[in-house]
C-alpha cells in the first residue's frame, strides 16, 4: 500500500517474479504514462503548488510551543517523487555505517551502495558508464549554464578553502558541486521510472488508485490484508504479504490504528493492542531550513526558457563536538516560479542534514478520517539550534561577498513558511499573485523593498547597495523551517530494542506477513534528501521480499 518512491519501485520489481501476483494501493490519482498532468512533468515544481496532490487537513508542529501548521505530504502516484524538487543525494557512508552500528544489521554502506549503483543511470558519465539498463535518471547541470550568482558563490567557498567536487558520488568531502537531479527534460519520478507501460501490462499486476486503506487485517498474530475505501464503499483485499509504503507519517498511523504500537496509548483510544511496540510513530526526524530571496540582475539570471529549480548545492561541516562530516548543507536556487517574474528572484537555502531532535507521529483518534498528529520537535536539541545558526551564517556571509552583491539589488531572510507557496499559486490565486510579483519586482527600489519587506514579515531585507544589519541568532531560529523529509517513526533495529519497530529485512517485529519500506524504517534520517535513499529502500525489500517467495 501506498505508491509513493518507494512503493512503485517494491510493485514493479515483485512483479518481475512470475510466481507473485501483486497489489499496488494508492490512495491518490494515477499518472498513467502519456497522460502525466503537465505540472508534474515539469523539471520547475509547480506540482508542489497543487492541492489536489495532498492529503487534505494535515498539520504538524515545528517546534515545541508551535502551533499546528498545514504540512504538505503527497497523495498522488509517485508519492514525493512526484511533486518535490528532485535532489537526488544518496547520504555519506557515515549515515549507513551508523544504521548497522545502532541494530541495522545489513545495512552499512558497503551494503547500500550497490543498489545506489545499480538503479542510477547516470546521464553525465560517458555513455559506456552510464548504467543504460538502470531505472532511476540522474542529471547535472553544466557550470557553463548557471547563473553568475552561483559562479561568483563558488569563487567565494574556493577563496575560503571549501573544495569544488567534480561529481558527489564519488566523494565524502566537503564542497560545492553541481547538484544531481532527477531529470532530464522532465521529471524523473517513480512511476516515470518504475511503472512504465511495459511494467504495468505485467498479467500479475494490478494498480488499484483512488484507494485509502483504513486499516490492517490481522488475524491470529498475521496479518492477512487490509479494509480499504473505494469510491465510498469498504472492501477488503485479502494478502499473504501485506507491504505499508505509506511514507513516515502515513505508514505509522496505519500501524496504530490496526493495533501496532504502544499498547497504553492504543487503549487511551480504545483500540485493542495487537503487538506492543513502544516505538511506532516515535523518534521522528526531519531536516531544518531557511531561505535567502535575492532579486537578480538581469546578468545573473536564467533565461526565460530555463525551468530549473535547484542547480548546485555546498556541504560542509560544523566541527562541533560528537557532530558528523557533512552535517550542513546550502543549495542555491535558479527561480522561484514557473511563470515569467520567476526568473528575475534566486534562493539560497540553508539547511541542517544531521538532525539530533526527535519528535513523534500520534493518533488523534481512531477514525482514519481524523488526520494524525505531528509534533516535530526541531532544533529542540541545543547541537541542532548551533548548527541551524553555523549553516545560516555561511550563506549569509557568501551572499555579501562583494562579488555575489554584484549580482542582485537585495537579498531578504523568507519566513518560514514554504516559500515556493508564498510567491506562487494556481488558477487566478496565481495570476493576480504573478501580477503582483511583476509589478512589485519592476518598481523603483525603495517601493520594491517596502512592499516586499511587508509581505514576508517576519522576513526581513538583509543586504542591499546600502549594506545592511546581521542577523540575529534569535531572527535566524525564527525563520528556521521544515523540509519534507519526514523519516525515522518505523525504525529497523534489534529485537531487543523497544524502539524498533521493523528487523533488518523490514518486518513488524510482533506480526507476521507485515513488512514496512519507506523512509519511516530509517534509524536516523540521511544527511541527504530522502527520495533516492527511499528508492534504495524500495529495492532492498523487494529483493528480501523476492528471496522470500522464491521457488524451491
Amino acid at each position: 500500500m501506498g505508491a509513493g518512491s518507494a512503493g512503485a519501485t517494491v510493485a514493479a520489481r515483485l512483479s518481475e517474479q512470475p510466481n507473485l501476483r501483486v497489489l499496488l494501493v494508492e490512495s491518490g490519482r494515477d499518472t498513467v504514462p502519456g497522460q502525466v498532468p503537465e505540472d508534474i512533468d515539469d523539471i520547475f515544481p509547480r506540482a508542489f503548488l497543487n492541492p489536489g496532490y495532498f492529503w487534505p487537513g494535515l498539520t504538524a508542529s515545528m517546534t515545541d510551543g508551535d502551533g499546528p501548521r498545514p504540512f504538505p505530504q503527497a497523495r498522488v502516484m509517485g508519492g514525493g517523487s512526484s511533486v518535490m524538487g528532485m535532489i537526488a543525494l544518496r547520504g555519506l557512508p557515515s549515515d549507513y555505517d551508523g544504521w548497522a552500528a545502532n541494530g541495522a544489521t545489513d545495512w552499512g554502506w558497503r551494503d547500500v551502495l550497490p543498489y545506489f549503483r545499480a538503479m542510477t543511470r547516470d546521464l553525465d558519465r560517458p555513455v559506456p558508464e552510464q548504467n543504460a539498463a538502470a531505472t532511476n535518471i540522474v542529471h547535472r547541470l553544466p557550470r557553463e549554464t548557471w547563473p553568475l550568482y552561483m559562479r561568483r558563490i563558488e569563487e567565494a567557498a574556493l577563496a575560503r578553502g571549501i573544495a569544488s567536487l567534480p561529481d558527489v558520488y564519488e566523494s565524502q568531502a566537503d564542497g560545492f558541486f553541481a547538484t544531481p537531479l532527477s531529470q532530464d527534460g522532465a521529471r524523473a519520478s517513480s512511476p516515470r521510472c518504475y511503472l512504465t507501460p511495459e511494467i504495468r501490462r505485467r498479467p500479475n499486476l494490478r494498480i488499484m488508485t483512488d484507494t485509502r486503506v483504513l486499516h490492517l487485517l490481522v488475524e491470529n498474530g498475521r496479518v492477512v490484508g487490509v479494509t480499504a475505501e473505494r469510491s465510498g464503499e469498504r472492501v477488503t483485499l485479502n494478502a499473504s504479504e501485506v507491504v505499508v509504503c505509506a511514507g513516515a507519517i502515513h505508514s505509522p498511523a496505519l500501524l496504530l490504528r490496526s493495533g501496532i504500537g504502544p499498547a497504553s496509548e492504543l487503549k487511551s483510544l480504545g483500540i485493542k493492542p495487537v503487538a506492543d511496540r513502544a516505538g511506532v510513530g516515535k523518534n521522528y526526524q526531519n531536516h531544518s531550513l531557511l531561505h535567502f530571496a535575492l532579486t537578480l540582475k538581469p546578468k545573473s539570471r536564467l533565461g526565460l526558457g530555463d525551468r530549473h529549480y535547484t542547480i548546485t548545492s555546498l556541504r560542509f561541516s560544523s566541527g562541533q563536538d560528537g557532530c558528523p562530516a557533512g552535517d550542513l548543507f546550502l543549495y542555491f536556487i535558479g527561480r522561484i516560479s514557473h511563470r515569467p517574474f520567476g526568473i528575475r528572484m534566486g534562493m539560497v537555502a540553508a539547511a541542517l542534514y544531521t538532525p539530533f531532535s526527535r519528535g513523534s507521529v500520534t493518533l488523534r483518534s481512531s477514525d482514519p478520517d481524523v488526520p494524525p498528529a505531528v509534533s516535530q520537535r526541531l532544533l529542540t536539541d541545543p547541537r541542532d539550534a548551533k548548527r541551524m545558526v553555523m549553516a545560516t551564517r555561511l550563506a549569509e556571509t557568501l551572499i555579501v561577498e562583494p562579488s555575489v552583491r554584484d549580482c542582485f539589488d537585495e537579498a531578504y531572510l523568507l519566513p518560514r513558511d514554504p516559500p515556493l507557496r508564498l510567491v506562487n499559486g494556481m488558477g487566478a490565486t496565481g495570476a493576480v499573485k504573478a501580477l503582483g510579483a511583476s509589478l512589485v519586482l519592476g518598481a523603483p527600489a525603495a517601493l520594491r523593498r517596502a512592499v516586499i519587506g511587508g509581505a514576508i514579515r517576519p522576513g526581513r531585507l538583509v543586504a542591499d547597495r546600502d549594506g545592511g544589519r546581521p542577523l540575529t541568532d534569535d531572527e535566524i531560529l525564527s525563520a528556521s523551517g521544515t523540509m519534507f523529509h519526514p523519516s525515522c517513526t518505523c525504525a529497523i533495529g534489534r529485537a531487543s530494542d523497544p524502539m524498533a519497530v521493523v528487523d533488518p529485512q523490514c518486518r513488524v517485529y510482533g506480526v507476521a506477513g507485515l513488512r514496512v519500506a519507506d523512509a519511516s524504517v530509517m534509524p536516523r534520517v540521511v544527511s541527504a534528501n530522502t527520495n533516492m535513499p527511499t528508492i534504495m529502500i524500495g529495492e532492498r525489500v523487494a529483493d528480501f521480499i523476492r528471496a522470500a517467495f522464491r521457488p524451491a
